[in-house]
Parts: C-alpha cells; sequence; structure tokens
C-alpha cells in the first residue's frame, strides 16, 4: 500500500478497468498507471474508467500517460473515460487539447474499489520514470501537435538526463582491471 498521500486505486470487471486517482496526478505515481494500463489492454479491457473526483491536480507527465492509454484504446474501439472531473483538471485536459482523445462523463463515483481493488505500487527506478515521462510528453504532443511550444525544453532536459545515465557503449559496463 502507497503511503503517499498521492495514488492509484485499480480494479478489473470483464472488460473495463477502473482507476481512482487520490491527491494528486504526477510523474511519480504515472509510470504505476501507464503499466496497469498496458496489462489491462493487452488482456483485453476496452475501457479505462478513471474516477477523478479525489484527484487536485495533474502534472503534464500523468496526462501525457492519460493520452497514450486513450490512443492506443481508440486503435481497437475502446476509450478512456475520465469522470468527475474539477474545472480545474477540465480545463488542463481541454488547454493540452486532450478533449477529443478522451470521453469527460459525470457520473456518480465509483464505490467499492477499496474492497475489490487494489493500490499501485509506485516505481521508482530513475531511468524508467525518465523514459515513461519521455513518452507521456511525446503522447501530448501527437494529441495536439502545438503543444510542442509547450514542451520541447522538457524533452530536450529529459532525453539529455537519459543520456547522461547511460550505460557506456555496449551497454555493458567492464569489469573492474586489477588493482595496483
Amino acid at each position: 500500500m502507497e503511503t503517499s498521500a498521492d495514488s492509484v486505486e485499480v480494479a478489473i470487471l470483464d472488460h473495463d478497468a477502473f482507476v481512482r486517482v487520490h491527491g494528486r496526478g504526477t510523474f511519480k505515481i504515472g509510470p504505476s498507471l501507464k503499466q496497469f494500463g498496458s496489462m489491462v489492454i493487452e488482456r483485453g479491457c476496452r475501457r479505462i474508467i478513471v474516477e477523478m473526483q479525489d484527484c487536485v491536480g495533474m502534472d503534464s507527465t500523468f496526462m501525457g500517460i492519460l493520452a497514450g492509454l486513450a490512443t492506443v484504446l481508440r486503435k481497437t474501439g475502446g476509450e478512456v473515460v475520465l469522470r468527475n472531473l474539477s474545472e480545474k483538471n477540465l480545463f488542463l485536459i481541454k488547454m493540452l487539447g486532450l478533449g477529443h482523445l478522451v470521453t469527460v462523463d459525470e457520473a456518480p463515483q465509483l464505490e467499492g474499489l477499496a474492497e475489490n481493488g487494489c493500490s499501485l505500487k509506485v516505481i521508482s527506478d530513475k531511468r524508467q520514470m525518465t523514459e515513461v515521462m519521455i513518452k507521456a510528453h511525446e503522447s501530448l504532443i501527437d494529441a495536439a501537435p502545438d503543444n510542442i511550444v509547450k514542451f520541447k525544453d522538457v524533452l530536450a532536459y529529459l532525453k539529455e538526463d537519459i543520456k547522461r545515465t547511460a550505460p557506456p557503449s555496449g551497454g555493458v559496463s567492464a569489469p573492474p582491471g586489477p588493482s595496483r
């Protein structure tokens, strides 16, 4: 169970996956959401329903992950449904041009996830998190090309960060030599 105030609960029922976001949807919990979303899509889920009533805000990485999942699902006739968005979160979705990718729904809050679902463990590997952040921002640009202006510097920084943390050429480090 995640101890942070920012967390995601998930459950699967038939061909629907359910997600409830608590606190902020950020780059810290986004990679876990992406991993879950990819897994349920692979298993045949055609709809990811995200309960946003308890979500106080989202960063661009989190929104990019939602955009990426929505893009994949749309190719198979599926969808990402965002339920009970606050005005602030609805504004963010519209500002980044994601309204055509996701379905916005006002419905009663999802009940029973706590009893029937589980919390996702936060991915803490820095390189994996950076790779997810790059893909999320690329998804935002794919969703609305005007977003390149907003995120080109972020992408440049993240790609440089990956280069700095990459292993030496060949991907394998040399064993330590004899000590003298």
